[in-house]
Formats: structure tokens, sequence, C-alpha cells
């Protein structure tokens, strides 16, 4: 991570700030024992604010059977979640605004709403108690993006052109141009605001929902399902998005298609709905009756050719329990079950397969004098540096142990792999400079091994594999020359 892009950023003038009643709705509301009169008060006070948040909370999607006049009785009709969730909602708008800056607020609002709308629907489809919560974070999650974008100008101009304005290639873009993606901005920023953390996590974890640490896998899962809603609602092809979108509505929450057709339905109303309500630009809205018979032709398929046999090693990682909490990136767990497909993989498509293998040598004396936390910051710099070198090969990072990392590669060879390892060897020690590590030194060493069918370095079982890879790791600690089949080498900083 780049501190001090991070530091420019921050510190940038024109990043969104939220109004005092936003603060002080915040303030009262991080007490549980708030005083409901005293919030009201607070929100009428701002009357353009509280008029606002009427108007919301008297409209159909809300569903009050009769007509609210206050926010002390929307307090009581409604509860503290929804009240709160408009005001601090009303008041993200206003701060963002939609300056004539060359920002396109109008693609931005349309995923922040559509997915908020999708979080909101699903959950209270499932009696889940984060409905007004996930709608909220569903605005709030990409506003790390325009804080890059006031702070960076150009510079982030060109990253999201690099994008090609696939918002999925963002963070992709992000890492490889900055070293900083806007999930981390953004989650920083709302803690600037003193937000809690049901909605920090999913700020920082949305683009990677099963990344997030134990006690936010639901909120944040339900960003990650509106994202993929708003996919669906909005690609000029929704096929993809709504296979995927009914795949982890199922794999996560256990929805079934019977019902997945209604939700759909009801997020691509109430995005119509909540658009002119909150009065966003959001464009053109989805033709709902056609999406739910792309849907009911999806299912279709679905029940007719079962899942893919060629399913991607991502979309293989669904349980939280094979991501690392401190990084996102893929646990040991996971990387055993990558790993193992990938073999499998390989051995039938002929396709070449590389294991890569990094180890930080140093890191836990080092740790010692700077501080847990900081080693922790140096293990997230080490994962940022291998997304950036290993992304556009589809690596799969994973986070095996303390000091130890490994990269699994469908579809690489070994020279290939070697290349990236490499740079991203350069890219560490160059970083190293400027990390605080107390006068004490982080190695990175690296070995390398791949099984490539019809070649020699093809191999009977995984297990071989892990072993050369393993080897190769070994010697590059005690500063052996690159090797053929297994390869190594050996950065210090």
């Amino acid at each position: 991570m780049d501190h001090e892009i991070i530091e420019e950023i921050l510190s940038c003038s024109s990043l969104p700030s939220l109004p005092a009643v936003a603060l002080r709705v915040v303030e009262l509301t991080s007490n549980v024992d708030v005083k409901l009169p005293e919030l009201a008060t607070t929100i009428q006070n701002d009357q353009g604010l509280a008029s606002k948040v009427l108007r919301t909370v008297n409209s159909s999607f809300y569903g009050l059977p009769n007509r609210c006049a206050s926010i002390n009785k929307a307090l009581v009709l409604l509860g503290l979640g929804p009240v709160k969730s408009l005001a601090l909602s009303f008041s993200l708008i206003g701060s963002i605004g939609d300056q004539d800056d060359g920002f396109d607020y109008q693609s931005y609002w349309r995923r922040g709403l559509y997915t908020a709308v999708a979080a909101k629907v699903v959950a209270d489809h499932l009696k889940l108690p984060v409905a007004d919560e996930a709608f909220l974070a569903g605005l709030l999650q990409d506003i790390g993006v325009v804080a890059m974008h006031r702070a960076l100008g150009f510079r982030y101009a060109e990253v999201t052109e690099a994008a090609g304005g696939d918002h999925r290639q963002l963070v992709k873009a992000e890492l490889g141009a900055l070293e900083v993606q806007h999930p981390e901005i953004g989650a920083m920023l709302a803690q600037r605001w003193k937000f809690p953390n049901e909605l920090i996590m999913p700020v920082r974890y949305h683009e990677r929902p099963t990344a997030a640490p134990q006690g936010y896998h639901e909120i944040v899962r339900l960003i990650g399902l509106g994202n993929l809603a708003h996919d669906a609602l909005t690609d000029a092809d929704p096929g993809p998005a709504l296979r995927k979108f009914y795949q982890r509505a199922d794999q996560w929450f256990g929805i079934k298609s019977d019902a997945l057709q209604t939700l759909i339905r009801k997020i691509a109303d109430g995005a119509k709905d909540m658009s002119s309500l909150l009065r966003l630009d959001t464009g053109i809205h989805a033709d709902t009756e056609s999406i739910v018979r792309q849907a009911e032709q999806q299912l279709m398929d679905m029940a007719s050719t079962g899942a893919s046999s060629s399913q991607t090693l991502e979309n293989l990682l669904i349980d939280s329990k094979q991501f690392d909490p401190l990084t996102g990136a893929v646990g040991r767990a996971g990387f055993d079950l990558a790993l193992k497909k990938a073999f499998e993989l390989s051995s039938t498509s002929n396709e070449p397969l590389a294991l890569v293998q990094v180890a930080l040598d140093g890191l836990q004396s080092a740790a010692i004098k700077i501080g847990t936390s900081a080693g922790d910051e140096t293990v997230n710099a080490c994962i940022v540096l291998l997304r950036k070198h290993f992304s556009a090969h589809g690596g799969v990072i994973c986070k095996l142990g303390g000091d130890l990392f490994a990269v699994v590669l469908y579809g690489t060879n070994g020279k290939a792999a070697q290349r990236a390892a490499e740079e991203f060897q350069g890219s560490f020690m160059k970083a190293t400079l400027t990390w605080p590590l107390g006068g004490g030194s982080v190695t990175a060493s690296f070995g390398v091994a791949s099984h490539e069918p019809g070649t020699q370095n093809t191999y009977a079982g995984l297990q071989q594999l892990v072993v050369n890879s393993v080897n190769a790791l070994k010697a590059a600690r005690a500063g052996a020359p690159t090797g053929t089949s297994i390869s190594a080498n050996r950065a210090a900083a």
C-alpha cells in the first residue's frame, strides 16, 4: 500500500464531508440508549433534510398505512433504523453532489442505488435486522472512488480508463497503477466520519464479500449480492450476472430460484422509485419484465445444464473460512481447494499450471521492533504487490501462514510465472525502502514450480508440484541460482 498516495488523498481539501447534522446523527445513534426525541429534534432542525426524510417514509417503498407528519412519529412507526439510514443517505448525497468535474456521477449513483435497494430488499425478504444499514452501506460503498477522483485528478482518470468503464476491473487497475484501492480509501473516510463497523466493513470488503471478518459476513454479502443485482439490471447482456446472482443468492443465503424472480422485480421497481425520491439521476431504468423473462430463461438453462464444469477458481471460494481475515487473501483451506481444482483442470485440459511460493524472512523479528499493527501493514502491502503483479495472469493470491504466501496460476507456464515473480520481487525491494522497519530488514524469497502437460515439467500427482515449489523456495532462501523446471530467486531490503 502506497502511504504517500493515501496521505495525498486523505488530505485533499475537496473530499466529501458530512454536514454537522449528519455527524450529530452518527454520534447520537452510536449510543445504545439514544433518546429518540433528541434524535428527532436534531433532524427536524434541518428543515430541508426533515422534509426529504418524511417524503420518503411516506412513499410506497415503506408502505405505511397512514401518512407520517413528523420525524418523531416516523421514529415511532418505523423505528430508529430507517430514519437514521435515510437521514444519512440524504446527507451523503448532498455531500457528494454532482459537480461538473468530468466524473460519471450517473453511473456512480446508479451502482450505489441499485446495490442499496437490492441489499435492503433481500434483507427484508430474509427478515434480517440489518436491512437499513445495508441500504446505507450500498450507497456508501464506492465513496473511495469519488475521493480518489477528486484528489488525484487525471492520474485516477487514467486508471478508470484502463478499467474500460467496467467497475469489476477497477480494483485491479487501481492496484496496478497506484498500489491503493478504493475500498480501503472509502473505509478510511467512513472511519473519519465515525461510522460504526456495520458500515465500515461493507465499504472495505464490498469487492470481496467472502473475505469479510467474522461477525460481518451477513451485511457484506448483502452488498456483494446487491452489486450482482445491479449488474444484472444494468448490463447490456444481463445473462452472466443473472446467473451469478442466482448462484450467490443460493450459496450465501439459501434463497431458491422460485423466490428470486419476485426479488428481481422488487429490486428493479424499488430502484426506480428511490431514484425519484432521492432525486438521483441514474439514467434510463431497465425494462423490468424483460429482465424477469431473461431470468426465467436463465433458470431453465441452469436446470438443464447444471453448474458449469469450467467454473473459475474464484467462484469455488465462497466460504469465508477459505479467506484470511486480515488481508482478504485466500487462506490455507481455500489454497488447498484452488490448487486441487487447478491441477485437475490442467491435467484434463492440457493447460499449464504454475505455483509460486513466497516467504518474508525477518518479518517476525521486525514486528517485534515496530509493533504488531505495523507488521500487519507489511503483510497487507505484500498482498497488494502480489495482486498487482499476478492478477493479470488470473492468479489466486493466498496467505498460508504468518510470513508465507502462495499464488496459484492456472493457464500460466513456469517462465511467465517466473517473470511475474521477479517483477514482484523488484517492487517489494523498492517498497521496503520507505517502510519503517525499526532498523531491521525484511527479505522476500520465492520459488516457482510448474505443471505443463506434454513437456518435461509434467507431474503425475499434485504433491510433487507442491514439493518442488517448496524445494525451490528453500533453495532461494539459501541463495541458490535459478533452477529449470523449478525456479527460485531472492531479494533483500
